[in-house]
């Protein structure tokens, strides 16, 4: 899974970066407010439809993403469900015991986390980081120190990836054997985490000659290559999330979901 940004023609893509943050703080505010697994299951659902009709991620595309979650989300989901209290109980073993109150909260964080995950996911494969960086240094004025970090985070973070297959690739080309046994598997990711580790510092310091040899640093300004512009849909966009964000908010409180 590449979390990076893939052009393309959807109306995500189209709407500008800052318009599409909007939306994103409105759904991270959705997650935090509502404390109920089916509110949840709801949010999730809405923001899975929009990541495919506006975002045109594909289902498929989706569910990878958030497989990379499992491995997070069922322990977490495991120890919450054994460690909430409650007053109906559901099944009990010794001193363990599962609540209704237990399993409502742990699904409830449990699909939190992937509703925030997903949306951020969709964020960055349909927002170019250099637009990203334009925005918050010309529109909101952030120092584009912070902002050049920012975009070094998104864009570093997808070739580490690419590395990493380059690194087992090349190892089965050169006849390495899958590894058995603990003693084998601890050796090769002993070997693997070395090795990009030493391409990591490379680019590092790549990266670092290239931005002294731009003079990055040297002035309080920057000049940029194209400017963006923000758009009227995003402006709508923006407007509207955060208007269904607010009835959403109301809409919560009475029927306490």
């Amino acid at each position: 899974m590449i979390l990076s940004y893939q052009g393309g023609g959807s109306p995500l893509h189209r709407i500008d970066p800052l318009s599409k943050l909007v939306v994103l703080l409105c759904i991270a505010v959705l997650t935090m407010r509502l404390h109920t697994s089916a509110g949840q299951a709801l949010l999730l659902l809405a923001a899975s439809f929009m990541a495919r009709t506006a975002g045109g991620v594909s289902w498929r595309k989706q569910w990878k993403a958030m497989a990379f979650l499992i491995g997070f989300a069922v322990p977490y989901f495991i120890l919450t469900l054994l460690t909430v209290p409650g007053s109906h109980t559901i099944w009990q073993f010794g001193m363990l015991h599962v609540t209704t109150e237990g399993a409502d909260a742990a699904g409830s964080v449990t699909l939190r986390m992937f509703t925030v995950f997903l949306s951020s996911f969709v964020y960055m494969v349909t927002t170019d980081p250099g637009d990203l960086v334009t925005a918050l240094t010309r529109r909101m004025r952030v120092p584009y120190r912070f902002a050049f970090g920012i975009s070094m985070a998104l864009t570093f973070l997808p070739l580490l990836q690419e590395e990493g297959r380059s690194i087992s690739a090349a190892h089965q080309v050169r006849g390495a054997a899958r590894p058995k046994g603990v003693k084998q598997r601890l050796g090769w990711w002993k070997v693997f985490v070395s090795a990009m580790l030493h391409n990591a510092v490379r680019r590092i310091q790549q990266t670092a000659g290239a931005m002294e040899a731009k003079g990055f640093g040297a002035y309080p300004e920057r000049t940029f290559l194209r400017e963006q512009q923000p758009s009227a849909a995003g402006h709508i966009t923006a407007v509207g999330a955060v208007l269904i964000t607010a009835a959403l908010w109301w809409y919560i409180h009475i029927v306490n979901l």
